[in-house]
């Protein structure tokens, strides 16, 4: 509060300054010109003197003894005395109207000064105002809290109303910013912890899965011993998986980049990866460009996709997969006819430690979405209207086959 009344004294001492100091200067240079004019004029002494003179040649001719020049002599008498006359007047009321003008000068004087200290008071309240807003708007930002919500045309009210946008703007960059940031921490701390849990798997399954090897080729003839067997076997290569994905998660993928027949990779992840009981779909155009990556990787990301909508079908369903190009992109979308994404979890999924399965390691679709990222595409899941949920994988189209499909047209 303290600094928007010291704004506002500023702003009306310098409106005040810039109207009423010019304006009772030039009233009082104007008053002073006007009574020196009126001093300096001294016009009833002259017609004082006139008169004088006058009445001494009327004396001198009505002493002649012609009458002619008596007549006129007197005829000059009274058109001199109607003249003193009036010059005393109008001496009477320039003098009474200096002083009238002068008051007049004082009283605009004050009036000017009057309406220019409240519209200065009123011009600095409304400055003053919306400097506080914007610098409260300031602070909500360093604290993280909301703005105020938009009114409507806001831009359109006055250049505070651009600022006002432009702090929103800013702000919303900032949390878009902040919750980047957050997210790649995220990251950055569960890769770290990805590749410690692999590094601490590694080392007691490798001996793990030799004594497996070993104890299968003895053959024990005890059932249970067996059962028992196949159980360390199961559990050991399950945990080799997981080891592995953990090893996956959070590493550029391996070796050098080719051109990726997407086609042909869709339509064997779709003979290879789904049970026989999900009814596979596909359709892709016969002229679907290539993408410029790593093949092993974007098989991971679309095997994990596929496999993802077979568990979401169960034992019975659909799975389809649609691909299309244009915009110098690609897209793949993998629709399943399954009960669709709890619509709490549709950001959820993408998270590291997320998952709705009961052995589940939440790596799948967090793996998916970093090799797409990887690749300079991006993917986004949703809920269908008729049921079920879509995966969407957008790729950018490589260069040597964008340059051929731009030279084709």
């Amino acid at each position: 509060m303290a600094s928007r009344r010291s704004f506002e004294r500023r702003i009306r001492r310098a409106l005040l300054l810039f109207s009423v100091v010019p304006t009772l200067l030039l009233l009082g240079v104007g008053t002073f010109v006007v009574a020196r004019a009126f001093t300096l004029s001294d016009s009833i002494e002259a017609w004082d003197r006139v008169a004088r003179s006058g009445g001494d040649l009327t004396d001198l001719a009505e002493a002649s003894g012609d009458p002619a020049l008596a007549r006129a002599a007197r005829t000059h008498r009274e058109e001199l005395s109607y003249s003193v006359t009036h010059a005393r007047r109008w001496e009477y009321l320039l003098q009474r109207g200096i002083v009238v003008v002068a008051l007049a000068a004082v009283l605009l004087g004050g009036i000017l000064a009057f309406l220019a200290l409240r519209a200065s008071r009123r011009m600095g309240r409304r400055l003053s105002r919306p400097v506080e807003e914007l610098a409260g708007w300031a602070g909500m930002i360093a604290r993280g809290e909301p703005l105020p919500a938009p009114q409507p045309n806001e831009a359109e009210k006055s250049e505070f109303g651009v600022l006002r946008v432009a702090f929103r703007g800013m702000k919303a960059e900032l949390d878009a910013s902040h919750e980047r940031e957050l997210e790649q921490e995220r990251m950055r701390t569960w890769i770290g912890m990805a590749r410690s849990v692999a590094h601490e798997l590694k080392n007691p399954l490798t001996p793990m899965r030799l004594a497996v090897r070993t104890l299968q080729r003895t053959e024990p003839a005890d059932e249970y011993a067996r059962e028992a067997l196949e159980v360390i076997a199961a559990e050991s290569a399950r945990l080799e998986e997981l080891s592995r994905a953990f090893a996956q998660f959070g590493r550029l993928p391996e070796g050098p980049a080719a051109e990726v027949d997407l086609r042909e990779m869709l339509e064997y992840l779709l003979r290879t990866h789904l049970p026989p009981e999900v009814q596979p779909r596909l359709r892709v155009p016969l002229g679907l460009p290539s993408v410029h990556g790593h093949p092993d990787a974007l098989s991971r990301a679309f095997a994990n996709l596929l496999l993802n909508a077979a568990d979401a079908v169960g034992g019975g369903g659909a799975v389809e997969v649609v691909a299309r190009s244009g915009n110098g992109h690609v897209e793949v979308r993998v629709l399943d006819s399954g009960p669709g994404i709890p619509p709490e979890n549709l950001e959820r999924i993408w998270e590291p430690d997320f998952t709705t399965k009961s052995r589940g390691t939440g790596l799948g679709l967090a793996l998916v979405r970093q090799t797409v990222q990887m690749h300079g595409g991006q993917v986004a899941a949703r809920n269908r209207p008729e049921g079920g949920a879509e995966f969407r994988v957008i790729l950018p189209i490589s260069p040597s086959t964008s340059e051929v499909v731009t030279s084709g047209r």
